[in-house]
């Protein structure tokens, strides 16, 4: 569905408004929404989970989206530009997720994760207590990060492979290869 029709979709009829813009990148673009305190979407505009997401977004804070650039959106612009430029290692901006307390503690623990560095998802389950065998779980929880490469879930690799991208492998290749890069 076209996004403008997505947002008229799931919009209701209130004063509260989440701005939305879209955003060009080497990598496709990307469809960024917040408000004035926080960021609550980035994601690819060809993601299959798109819709799913701004139907979230709406059911949580009863908004009517606004396809405009606000303040916040500005300062997004300007991470984002620095993120691609390789001169911006981690996001700044206050996110709003939406997910349950699991995924909540799996995408704190990816953005802790350090620029240019990659961690298995067994790994990941480890360092948060649990067993290996909870990595199809992380999985999950990277597959339902609604703020692509801001919550960094494209450094969440298989033992051996670069595993999967709900985004699409090549992104995630593109994405590491990027870091990696401009790691110093």
């Amino acid at each position: 569905m076209a996004l403008s029709k997505s947002l008229k979709k799931y919009s209701k009829n209130t004063n509260i408004n989440v701005y939305v813009c879209t955003f060009q990148t080497p990598v496709g673009n990307v469809v960024a929404c917040a408000d004035d305190d926080f960021l609550y979407m980035v994601s690819f505009e060809d993601s299959k989970s798109l819709e799913k997401n701004l139907q979230t977004i709406s059911d949580q804070t009863n908004c009517e989206f606004v396809k405009k650039k606000n303040s916040f959106l500005e300062k997004f612009d300007d991470e984002l530009s620095r993120y691609f430029d390789g001169k911006l290692k981690m996001f700044t901006l206050p996110l709003k997720t939406f997910g349950s307390d699991f995924q909540k503690e799996v995408w704190k623990k990816m953005i802790e994760l350090p620029y240019g560095s990659t961690q298995t998802y067994g790994d990941l389950a480890k360092s948060m207590g649990r067993t290996a065998s909870h990595s199809r779980a992380i999985g999950a929880a990277c597959g339902a990060n609604g703020h692509v490469f801001v919550i960094p879930c494209h450094r969440i690799v298989a033992s051996n492979s670069n595993g999967g991208f709900s985004s699409g492998v090549d992104r995630k290749e593109w994405l590491l290869i990027h870091e990696k890069k401009h790691d110093t």
